[in-house]
């Protein structure tokens, strides 16, 4: 059996055995043991191959280890030769002994110099740690450089070889000093990364490295504000314990203390001409080491008697001339730093200041801040550093504050946004179920319904009527759900403004007298309400764009085609009351816009007036898509009551209604005068008003004064349209009877007198048109006779409906003058014999003028109603009689029209 090499790793021994006989198995251990050689061979290959260069790795690794082990045993030879050569150096320091003390006092006196060095090297490390508890380090760095002095005395007196044998106490306790090196450089540099740091411990650590590390000022510098860096970073560090709050505050204050600090140690301190750290290098430069001998806790006598004099007498802080900072080096390392600055808050402070979610908590951050003292002679301190004076609150953290308002206030803005879309969408989704008990496209559950609230009994507390009265919404046709949703999405702006208004007008302190005139803080130095005018520039700004979104959501999720067509029409009535009830159910909209530190204040702002014309103009285009669904329902109407009851199909009682008898005279040829008795249509056809009232009635579902009168001028002009064209086609209808079309002509006028103003000249020229097309079915004698009756019945048929159609009247005030309905009082000013009937809808309530209703006078009783001078003076019109006089129509003024105009403009108002 051929097997392939690859199988050979995977095969099982035992069931080889069991298929295989022992000479295929000795076959098979051939073929492995080929395999295996053939494997080494690549093995080989490849190792000699890929793995030559690591191979030469190898060797010049070992190579460098021979080098390295020259480079370390040279270096010992220089440590070595140096150390010789120190000692050459203190044998200039010998002094000779009198020639009469004998050699064995010699002996003896080397012996008790060595025991008082060694009983100086024992104490000075707790001198040192003192020191250093101390927080001074220049006296720690002194007592270690005299200690390093001493050892090399005693290495120098009694030998290297000779030191370690006798004395090896020596060479341990210098170990233990040795260390300090290390010790006193960490400590000065945790010490200058310290929060509070005053001027003298900063010159005192930049004082010990200087002896400790010989750095030039130059560098000093340098390290001082890599430290003063290092500082602030670890505020700034999300590890940090403190708050937000307290972390940037910590840093202004730093920054300016640095600043202070530089001046004091390099420029100039204690009215002195330099600084601090040259004051002190003055101070030790020339000092002995037997004063900081004198120092320590010894005999005096003894260290006088038995310490050499190359002890005593050498000067260990000599270090070489020490150089002041000059001004170029200064100016140079603060730019630098300030860049470092600019840098650092830019990043580092801006993703601090992400960790404050409301305005509120920026405000805190700017009042601790800006309350914070500067350093003392501040101005005078830019001033000898010779560079612009640097308001690090101002310069650096302001702005990033001002931006994170701004973040703020879009991040406010997108969840109310949010919030109010969500709301909205719940609420049309409960208005698709159809067992929803209170229906927005017909209002009239909430509009004539009584409720206790209606009529408040008290002002509130601001001594206003509450804008969001029960009567008031009902009479803007602002239904609950409409009004809560505005107050919910008022509400969220409501949180955003509070904090806010705080940050931009909270009040600023007037210095008292008792305030310390000598201290200065931030606050007095820059204007921290500089950025007032930036952030509501801002507010308006994303208050604009959200209004936009806001727009475009309704445009996109609500009013879609995506949606149930059933509803659609409902969404478009819900929306474009939302828009209407937007701006003056959302205070606190406004306020995004005119946003003032005089509470109350109403301010004329054009971007706010700007922003209600464009969410007007929403509304009026979301109630014109309403109009096409009515438009529809119009032409329902006209095919049921008008169309369907066509003049030919139909009896003419069913289409004519009573007309009025009048009785006329006429003279006959004799002389003798002929009463006679003719019919005149008294009011416009069954089927036109039937029509009427069915559009009045879908019409009154949502609530016609609050929607925009162009659109309702548009439906109205939509209409008379179609009423004029079907009229068109019965007045070309040959069968046209003539007392079918004195009817048809009452109908016209009747339409035109009602629903059409006299600058719409199309629709004017198109009634005259088609009274002329109807005169010419009827006879010209008749025409003549009947037609000033009809003028009179076509005003008295307008001023009776008026009441019930005034919603299909798109100029009443004409109307009003047409009908002459202010001139019908009697001669000298006497009240009116029968006036209509009056209605009290809420007697004593400031809303409501008296209701006048429209019914005969012959039954209602006689009220007196004072007439002004005026209108008595004028002369009266004398007016015919006929059978039947029904002329309340003519004091129309307290009509349905008169009612909803004398609510004013506060109440339905759609403009």
């Amino acid at each position: 059996m051929a097997m392939s090499s690859e199988n050979y790793l995977e095969m099982d021994i035992n069931k080889l055995f069991e298929v295989h006989t022992i000479k295929e198995i000795e076959q098979i251990q051939k073929k492995i043991q080929v395999e295996s050689d053939w494997k080494k061979v690549e093995l080989r290959t490849l190792v000699g191959e890929r793995y030559r260069d690591l191979i030469q790795a190898a060797d010049t690794i070992a190579e460098m280890k021979q080098t390295t082990e020259c480079v370390i045993q040279r270096i010992t030879s220089i440590e070595n030769t140096f150390r010789a050569l120190q000692q050459k150096y203190l044998i200039g320091f010998k002094i000779d002994p009198p020639e009469e003390i004998s050699l064995t006092n010699i002996k003896q006196n080397d012996l008790d110099s060595v025991i008082i060095q060694i009983k100086i090297l024992m104490d000075i490390p707790e001198y040192i740690w003192s020191a250093i508890d101390n927080k001074d380090f220049l006296r720690a760095s002194q007592l270690f450089i005299l200690a390093q002095h001493i050892n090399y005395s005693l290495t120098f007196e009694v030998g290297q070889a000779v030191l370690a044998q006798k004395y090896p106490i020596v060479t341990k306790q210098w170990s233990i000093i040795n260390n300090f090196r290390r010790i006193i450089s960490e400590e000065c540099n945790y010490t200058l990364q310290l929060l509070d740091l005053s001027s003298e411990v900063t010159a005192n650590c930049l004082a010990s490295l200087v002896l400790m590390e010989k750095t030039k000022s130059k560098d000093l510098l340098e390290k001082l504000l890599f430290h003063r860096c290092k500082a602030v970073e670890a505020i700034i560090n999300n590890e940090s314990p403190h708050s937000v709050r307290h972390r940037i505050k910590l840093s202004v204050k730093l920054f300016s203390d640095t600043v202070a600090l530089i001046h004091s140690c390099f420029i100039n301190a204690n009215n002195f001409q330099c600084g601090l750290l040259a004051q002190y290098m003055k101070t030790i430069i020339d000092q002995e080491a037997s004063t900081m001998l004198s120092q320590l806790d010894l005999n005096n006598q003894l260290m006088d008697k038995y310490l050499p004099g190359v002890t005593k007498y050498h000067k260990p802080f000599v270090i070489g001339e020490f150089t002041d900072l000059s001004m170029s080096d200064l100016h140079e390392k603060i730019n630098s730093w300030l860049s470092w600055i600019k840098t650092f808050t830019t990043t580092e402070i801006s993703q601090l200041l992400k960790l404050v979610t409301s305005v509120r908590g920026i405000y805190n951050i700017r009042e601790e801040s800006v309350a914070l003292q500067l350093p003392e002679n501040w101005t005078n301190i830019w001033k000898d550093i010779s560079l612009p004076i640097v308001n690090f609150w101002t310069e650096f953290f302001h702005p990033l504050l001002t931006e994170r308002v701004k973040e703020i206030v879009n991040d406010r803005w997108n969840e109310a946004a949010k919030n109010l879309k969500s709301s909205i969408t719940d609420f049309l989704i409960k208005l698709t179920n159809e067992k929803f008990d209170y229906p927005e496209n017909d209002l009239r559950w909430f509009i004539w319904k009584d409720s206790p609230t209606d009529i408040p009994q008290k002002l509130s507390k601001s001594g206003t009527l509450d804008v969001k009265r029960s009567l008031l919404m009902k009479a803007r046709g602002y239904s609950p759900n409409v009004v809560n949703l505005c107050e919910n999405f008022d509400t969220n702006l409501h949180i955003l403004l509070a904090d806010l208004e705080q940050y931009l007008y909270e009040s600023e302190k007037v210095l008292s007298m008792t305030d310390d005139l000598m201290t200065i803080n931030l606050a007095s130095v820059f204007d921290k309400f500089g950025d007032r005018s930036i952030i509501q520039e801002d507010l308006q700004r994303v208050s604009a764009l959200m209004l936009d979104d806001i727009i475009a959501f309704i445009k996109r999720e609500c009013i879609g085609e995506n949606l149930k067509c059933n509803r659609s029409q409902t969404n478009v009535i819900v929306m474009a009351r939302f828009l209407q009830a937007l701006t003056s159910l959302c205070p606190n909209l406004n306020k995004c816009f005119t946003l003032s530190k005089l509470l109350g204040l109403t301010i004329t702002n054009v971007k706010w007036q700007s922003i209600c014309d464009r969410v007007k103009d929403e509304s009026i285009m979301l109630w014109s898509m309403w109009a096409k669904f009515y438009k529809s329902q119009v032409q329902e109407n006209i095919n049921k009551y008008l169309i369907d009851n066509s003049i030919d199909s139909f009896r003419i009682n069913t289409i004519i209604s009573e007309w009025e008898r009048v009785i006329i005279e006429e003279e006959a040829e004799e002389g003798k005068r002929i009463k006679s008795e003719i019919l005149v249509p008294y009011q416009p056809s069954v089927a036109l008003q039937k029509f009427l009232a069915s559009i009045t009635k879908d019409l009154n579902k949502v609530i016609p004064h609050t929607i925009p009168k162009k659109v309702i001028n548009e439906l109205v002009d939509y209409i008379v349209v179609e009423l004029f064209n079907y009229y068109e086609k019965i007045s070309k209808n040959s069968n046209l009877r003539q007392k079918q079309a004195f009817q048809v002509l009452l109908d016209i006028k009747y339409i035109a007198l009602l629903m059409i103003s006299r600058e719409n000249k199309i629709l004017v020229d198109k009634s005259q048109e088609l009274c002329n097309n109807v005169l010419e079915k009827i006879d010209p004698f008749d025409s003549d006779v009947f037609y000033p009756f009809i003028h009179v019945n076509v005003k008295k048929s307008v001023q009776r409906s008026l009441l019930i159609f005034c919603n299909l009247v798109p100029h009443l005030e004409q109307l009003h003058s047409i009908l002459g309905a202010r001139s019908e009082f009697s001669d000298s000013g006497k009240s009116i014999a029968n006036p209509p009937g009056v209605l009290a809808i809420c007697s004593g309530a400031p809303w409501f003028p008296p209701l006048a209703v429209t019914v005969p006078s012959r039954n209602l009783p006689l009220i007196p109603v004072a007439i002004p001078a005026d209108k008595a003076q004028r002369k009266r019109t004398p007016s015919k009689e006929h059978t039947r006089n029904d002329s309340t129509g003519s004091t129309i003024k307290s009509g349905a029209a008169a009612f909803f105009g004398a609510m004013g403009t506060d109440w339905f108002s759609t403009s």
